[in-house]
């Protein structure tokens, strides 16, 4: 049996966000490679066997679908279930009384780690607080710890770019309102004109 690390809610969201395939072709960034495991998790990836890229992948897609049930409402706990299934982590009790996880020889640590992270998110704060960004060319995961719970963007450079994207749009809608209003001034004047005329 093999201890699985605990893996904080941030890690996670880097792993998944880096290494799942849908969140980097929403980017369009698939081109410009994967860092190595110890740059995306530091000092825990060396708790973890060493693993394919193709095997990360895999690992943050399946990690990743969590995350896009919780955004489209669905339940989570198909997907948080196969990704546990898929690890087989079993929970013992440690000597301090504190719960520890472990996983059998066939079993994958870091799949197991990415399970029980998102299974106690869910089970403290709801699945209601993951997401995906709703930013332009953003799909990254997303988990919500702030008090209103009302999080829509993975972070402030897409909050920034929605808020600039929203200004500019309205600014583009006004300046087509007012050429609208004056074209429509001018016709009423050039009506005027014409009906003086007779």
């Amino acid at each position: 049996m093999s201890a699985v690390p605990q893996m904080e809610m941030d890690q996670v969201l880097d792993l998944v966000n880096h290494y799942a395939p849908r969140p980097r072709a929403a980017a369009q960034d698939e081109s410009k490679g994967y860092r190595d495991l110890g740059a995306v998790l530091g000092d825990l990836a060396s708790t973890f066997p060493a693993s394919s890229e193709g095997a990360l992948h895999a690992a943050a897609e399946d990690a990743y679908q969590v995350f896009l049930d919780a955004h489209t409402g669905h339940d989570v706990a198909p997907a948080l279930n196969a990704l546990l299934a898929a690890a087989r982590p079993t929970p013992r009790l440690g000597p301090d009384g504190a719960v520890m996880w472990e996983v059998g020889d066939d079993g994958d640590p870091l799949r197991a780690a990415l399970a029980i992270a998102l299974l106690d998110w869910v089970h403290a704060r709801g699945a209601d607080r993951l997401g995906l960004c709703e930013g332009i060319r953003c799909a990254d995961a997303f988990a919500d710890s702030s008090a209103a719970g009302q999080r829509k963007y993975c972070g402030a450079v897409c909050l920034n770019r929605h808020k600039v994207a929203a200004y500019r749009r309205r600014a583009a809608e006004k300046k087509q309102d007012e050429h609208k209003t004056k074209h429509d001034e001018n016709e009423k004047q050039q009506d005027r004109e014409a009906g003086e005329k007779y």
